[in-house]
């Protein structure tokens, strides 16, 4: 029995010393990433246990992009994400709208700005850097063209351009989508449509919509332009990594001018209208994108009566850079106006674009 009983004596105690070792593994791991403030890094653990080595660029709706210098730019789900070291200063927005700058620690469930404590679901935003008005801003263009040459010579081409403003305090979009199409010299189509507007976040869900515009164009409906402008409110039904749905709408005057009327009418109209606008975007797999927006229109029977713009876009990722976009565009005028000679405007118009996006 005293053979056996050393030998037991000798695992058992190498068991217990080894036992804290091990336990203490993950933590002294984590202690080591605590890396001096001169670091020129920043570093991201994700709850898969990844750990990730690059440089914050920003957090906007919950996607935290982040950029590795062998994995190249990443967007990464913020419930993802367990701990963040910044090496430098980031500017942290938080829901009750305010923003502080500092060095940035996330570790546990707490996270710290310049070592001082606060609440991490708090915050709604991250910017690289103290605010400066260059990380505020972000542009896309799709652009697609079809040229051919011989029996017939036909020249088609679509753009597509969005790009916006966002602050925790504020949003400024403007987005424009314009068609042109000529067949042997003879122009068949010529659209050109642009919407703007401006919102002032109350809350992480409501927003005020202080000024929203529409000018349109399109000679082959009759209109020389129509130009819309009113305010409203809005609401974010969904906000989360993956989905972004909200709904926004008020009142609003229009001014349309025909290109041609028939003998007695006026050719320029003018009445008050109500718009309503919603937009979804969700992400269907890490490189595809799909995003829908509806904007209806009422106003009196002169200026179209009920009228509305829809565009759903499908967005593969080909390149940190490059997409390919596939969008269906469905325009729609209840009570459109006859020309000089009589010729009434098909209620619908129908797009399909397929170009490549350009992430500026």
């Amino acid at each position: 029995m005293r053979f056996y009983a050393l030998p037991l004596c000798v695992m058992a105690s190498s068991l217990a010393i080894a036992l804290p070792v091990y336990a203490h593994t993950e933590e002294s791991a984590l202690a080591l990433l605590q890396l001096p403030s001169n670091s020129e890094f920043d570093w991201v653990k994700l709850t898969s246990d990844e750990i990730l080595k690059g440089e914050i660029k920003h957090l906007y709706d919950d996607k935290l992009e982040f950029e590795s210098d062998t994995l190249d730019t990443l967007e990464l789900d913020w419930d993802d994400i367990s701990w963040v070291q910044s090496s430098g200063v980031v500017s942290v927005g938080f829901t009750d709208l305010s923003t502080r700058s500092g060095k940035l620690t996330i570790s546990q469930g707490k996270a710290y700005l310049d070592g001082v404590e606060f609440d991490p679901s708090q915050i709604m935003t991250i910017i690289a850097g103290k605010a400066t008005e260059a990380n505020y801003w972000s542009s896309k263009i799709t652009l697609g063209a079809n040229l051919r040459s011989g029996n017939t010579s036909q020249l088609d081409y679509s753009a597509l351009a969005k790009t916006s403003r966002r602050t925790t305090e504020s949003r400024f979009n403007a987005d424009y989508i314009g068609n042109y199409s000529r067949t042997d010299g003879t122009s068949t189509t010529n659209n050109h449509r642009l919407n703007s507007n401006f919102d002032w976040f109350i809350s992480k869900q409501f927003y005020l919509r202080p000024v929203f515009a529409e000018v349109y164009r399109d000679p082959f409906l009759n209109l020389d332009y129509r130009t819309t402008l009113g305010s409203g409110i809005g609401y974010n039904i969904i906000d989360n990594s993956k989905t972004e749905w909200s709904i926004s709408g008020g009142p609003a005057y229009t001014y349309t001018r025909y290109e041609q009327v028939e003998v007695g009418q006026a050719q320029d109209e003018s009445s008050a209208s109500l718009v309503l606008d919603t937009v979804f975007d969700t992400e269907l797999t890490s490189d595809i994108d799909f995003t829908a927006q509806y904007r209806m229109q009422y106003g009196n029977q002169a200026s179209g009566g009920y009228t509305h713009h829809a565009v759903s876009t499908l967005s593969v990722e080909l390149t940190d850079t490059f997409d390919l976009d596939l969008s269906f565009v469905w325009d729609h005028t209840q009570d459109p106006k006859a020309d000089s000679s009589g010729l009434l405007p098909k209620q619908n118009d129908y797009q399909f674009i397929i170009g490549f996006g350009i992430d500026l």
